[in-house]
């Protein structure tokens, strides 16, 4: 729910909290908040997870504020004064379903590690405990980054005893504090590029080997083909009920071909490109598989692995890898100037962790999920 540091704040300054003004575009001076917060997941992200490769870009934030169909978001800063203007120094992010999970609340919060330990966190989690009850919300989910060494000392595991986060940062004390319970520990994970192509060659080959002839691969990039959004929305919705949960009550989200077309209208104006393989299975034309790799032009070192499924019907068959290798190869050919893919994966899912781990993924942090009352 908040960001971890060992860095020590200054002495207090004067703050307040106050609603972000929404702008009309990131060029609107409105939007200087918008700009704030970008700037705050940059240097929080830098001294906690050890840089800023996971740090919003202003135009994502106007964008997804813009974007509320699926999910609302309202937010809260917290701001000094200065004399070029109100500097954002922490901020509250409350994320709403709208099509499923009506009692949920999911919280983030944000403050900036040299204004730390002066009550800014506190205020934020109380503008979102007192917000998140108004709207007739009873549960709270709140995810607590951590970067690769947060798992030194003492630690903390879910109920399956799967992952462990350490008990020591100060996301997770406040959690706990809070009567939060860590129901589920997510791993991040990542692989310098570029990836070998012969060893690319090599897992595609050996993929293909156990697939056969049942199975043919397409790859694509924006906008989804018409003749496969409805299947695609299928592998989504197939994502969201099928993947382990540990002890989190959460329903899962509503996928179709229309909300399909508002997440890529969304990535297009964020100013994202993507790149997506999925397998058909030749005998009845449906598609089994798939993987998307997301990026963004002012980020050019890196790259974001989004979602990856294979149906159960099809599993057993190394789809999962199939689609993976295919998409590095045309990834490295699309972007080559990206040092680094980032992806995330349940701890609880054995079969994914291994594809990843087979494919050079190493360990880069993870997010450890907390739930319980509002």
């Amino acid at each position: 729910m908040t960001s971890i540091s060992a860095v020590p704040a200054p002495a207090t300054s004067a703050w307040r909290l106050m609603d972000p003004p929404h702008p009309s575009s990131i060029d609107d001076p409105a939007a200087w908040a918008y700009r704030g917060i970008a700037e705050l997941d940059a240097a929080s992200g830098t001294a906690d997870l050890g840089n800023a490769d996971a740090a919003q870009t202003p135009l994502a934030i106007l964008v997804a504020m813009n974007n509320q169909d699926y999910r609302r978001r309202l937010r809260q800063v917290a701001v000094v004064d200065a004399p070029e203007g109100p500097r954002v120094v922490g901020s509250a992010l409350l994320s709403l379903f709208v099509r499923s999970n009506p009692e949920l609340a999911v919280g983030f919060v944000v403050v900036h590690p040299e204004y730390r330990r002066q009550g800014i966190g506190t205020a934020l989690v109380e503008w979102f405990r007192t917000t998140a009850q108004a709207e007739g919300r009873t549960s709270v989910l709140a995810p607590v980054d951590f970067g690769s060494e947060g798992a030194d000392g003492e630690t903390l595991a879910p109920a399956s005893g799967i992952g462990t986060v350490s008990a020591d940062l100060p996301g997770v004390r406040l959690a706990q504090k809070l009567g939060l319970k860590l129901q589920l520990v997510e791993r991040r994970s990542r692989i310098d590029l570029p990836v070998a192509p012969d060893a690319v060659s090599r897992f595609e080959a050996e993929a293909r080997a156990v697939a056969g002839d049942a199975y043919r691969v397409h790859t694509w990039t924006a906008p989804t083909p018409d003749e496969w959004i409805e299947q695609y929305a299928a592998l989504e919705q197939a994502l969201s009920d099928d993947e382990p949960r540990g002890g989190l009550e959460v329903e899962s989200d509503v996928w179709d071909a229309d909300r399909l077309r508002v997440e890529e209208a969304t990535i297009a104006a964020k100013g994202d490109r993507y790149v997506v393989t999925a397998a058909e299975h030749v005998a009845t034309g449906e598609l089994a598989a798939m993987t998307m790799l997301l990026w963004n032009a002012e980020k050019p070192d890196h790259t974001d692995q989004e979602s990856t499924v294979v149906l159960k019907a099809h599993r057993g068959h190394r789809l999962g890898m199939l689609v993976k290798a295919v998409n590095l190869r045309e990834h490295a050919r699309l972007r080559p100037e990206a040092q680094r893919i980032y992806t995330w994966n349940n701890e609880e899912n054995p079969h994914m962790l291994a594809i990843n781990i087979a494919l050079g993924f190493r360990p880069a942090g993870g997010s450890a999920e907390f739930q319980g009352p509002l």
